[in-house]
């Protein structure tokens, strides 16, 4: 591919944070590897608890918050280039690109050298060193230098197309950094003010206070994963088909129901925390219900397209229009497809966790592992894989080696997934303890041995059926970052003629939808009716600080 002078900068930045994204999938993934086989009895363990916890630590932040952030940036780079053909501001993409890489290597270093064996979600009043809560810091100023860029060229565009709606996918890159921007202050109060003092000077922290302000982040992080590959199901999967979205309006409802109801969501992830009214975790049990709408458009939709496009390949009768479809032909379209069965399962595993009743029956058990590998693991990850597909040859200018390999990735990944998710849930339903050493760490305690050795002989089957399917998928990530780490230096030239590429529906006159100023000023109106509330009760009652506590081995969390 011809890289034209004018956005040489932005795909710099757009080559570096895919590279990097790959690597931290290849670390995490490594680390998530040994984490299924420490947890099924029978199958190899890591050494000691200590390393358990370590690893389990880079496996969370490595591909939770890092592989789909850096992916995520590439992706938006790319979408706002080249479908609004216009340029970045380079100044600030290039500062955010190297601060978020900075902090990730700093993140690094304070994990694998055990001074940060406190997991993903850092709760208080477990310690780690400033350097991991500094790291944290810098990954944020980069990742906000990196979606100013992104409004601004919107804003920009905007301005030189009065009256012009906005583009498909380019809203949809909106919408995804709209809620990582609205999200991410809270965590940098509870980082910078309470984490980081507490590391630095042992200064106590009130843990329902930091959980809150976490919380506020912690469940819009899964809509920042998912809104860019629901973006990538309206848009480039109907591209890989030959047609265009069943429904463009419906499209943007659901990006606009995701901006607004996405945030305001984190209690539900409190049920069991003292100190926080009943009726604010109902409300945030609403709106998260709320969230679920978006989805429910977003699947009606994409089926839709989907039969469209299989009518037109000649699809016959009530079900033809399925078999139509190049099922085990076209990696980018099995991929994006088998990502999208995937999230529909976990969708209906996630409506149970946000019960307020029925989540006590699932709460820190293996169920809610089996359900994030199912979101972030299946519907999202599995979305980037193919959409790599794509991705790396337009902007390396070298197309896949061995590309008849190519559908074995997604297959491969979709098996190992389903097999997992399954074998997880059923456990989680037997009360297998998430975060654990071994799957049976937190019963051996029991008095009465005999209920202890028959309580986790049940979970036994599930864990190892768990682990196969850890195996499988595994396979087809390693398949996929072999394919990829050799086709970017060494596969064959691929070019592609022009400037701009038009991934979404041709732009029609501007809409409600597009004043996206207004829409940002609802979400933030609801954002603060849902969370002043639960925060006034807080403050008011006043804060009980915890003094910390340096873990050592012991489960963080």
């Amino acid at each position: 591919m011809e890289v034209p002078n004018k956005f040489r900068i932005e795909d710099r930045v757009a080559k570096v944070a895919l590279v990097f994204s790959y690597v931290l999938l290849l670390l995490g993934g490594l680390f998530g590897f040994l984490q299924v086989l420490s947890r099924a009895p029978g199958m190899p363990k890591l050494e000691t608890a200590q390393l358990y916890y370590e690893g389990l630590t880079l496996h969370g932040v490595a591909l939770a918050i890092l592989w789909t952030a850096f992916f995520i940036v590439a992706l938006a780079v790319f979408v706002i280039t080249r479908e609004l053909n216009i340029n970045m501001n380079g100044p600030l993409l290039r500062a955010g690109c190297i601060l978020a890489v900075v902090g990730s290597l700093m993140g690094a270093v304070a994990i694998l050298s055990g001074q940060a064996t406190v997991l993903y979600t850092f709760y208080p009043p477990l310690q780690a060193s400033p350097l991991f809560f500094i790291a944290l810091a810098i990954i944020l100023v980069g990742t906000w230098f990196i979606g100013a860029a992104v409004v601004e060229a919107i804003w920009r565009w905007k301005k030189l197309n009065p009256g012009k709606e906005v583009p498909l996918a380019t809203y949809g890159v909106f919408t995804t950094i709209a809620i990582w921007l609205l999200a991410t202050p809270p965590l940098a109060y509870a980082v910078l003010f309470r984490s980081l003092p507490m590391s630095l000077f042992n200064a106590p922290v009130d843990v329902l206070e930091w959980r809150l302000w976490f919380w506020f982040f912690g469940h819009p992080l899964v809509y920042f994963w998912l809104v860019p590959a629901v973006t990538i199901w309206y848009t480039i999967l109907p591209r890989v088909l030959g047609t265009e979205v069943f429904s463009k309006t419906a499209a943007k409802a659901a990006f606009v129901l995701y901006l607004i109801a996405s945030v305001p969501v984190g209690l539900h992830h409190q049920f069991v925390d003292p100190g926080v009214h009943p009726v604010y975790k109902y409300l945030h049990t609403v709106l998260t219900y709320l969230v679920a709408v978006p989805s429910f458009i977003t699947a009606f939709n994409v089926i839709a397209t989907l039969e469209k496009a299989g009518r037109m390949r000649g699809g016959k009768g009530l079900f033809g229009w399925i078999t139509a479809l190049p099922w085990g032909k076209d990696p980018v379209f099995t991929g994006i497809t088998f990502a999208i069965i995937l999230f529909g399962i976990a969708g209906f595993s996630g409506v149970v966790n946000a019960s307020f009743n029925v989540n006590y029956n699932v709460h820190n058990t293996a169920w809610v592992v089996g359900h994030f590998h199912l979101t972030v693991g299946g519907g999202v990850t599995l979305t980037f894989i193919a959409t790599s597909f794509l991705l790396v040859p337009l902007l390396f200018g070298r197309d896949y080696v061995a590309k008849k390999l190519l559908i074995a990735v997604p297959t491969l990944w979709f098996v190992g997934q389903l097999i997992f998710g399954i074998g997880y849930h059923v456990a989680g339903l037997l009360h297998a303890p998430r975060r654990t050493f071994t799957a049976e760490a937190g019963y051996l305690n029991d008095p009465n041995l005999l209920n202890t050795l028959h309580l986790v002989g049940q979970w036994i089957p599930w864990l190892q059926l768990g682990a196969v399917g850890g195996i499988i998928f595994a396979l087809g990530g390693a398949l996929f970052l072999l394919l990829t780490f050799v086709s970017i230096f060494k596969g064959p030239p691929f070019r592609m003629d022009g400037a701009a590429l038009q991934i979404s529906p041709t732009p029609e006159k501007a809409t409600f939808f597009d004043r996206l100023g207004l829409l940002v000023g609802i979400a933030l109106v609801i954002i603060i009716i849902a969370y002043s509330l639960p925060a006034i009760e807080i403050y008011t009652r006043g804060l009980s600080p915890a003094p910390p506590y340096w873990p050592t081995g012991a489960a963080a969390g």
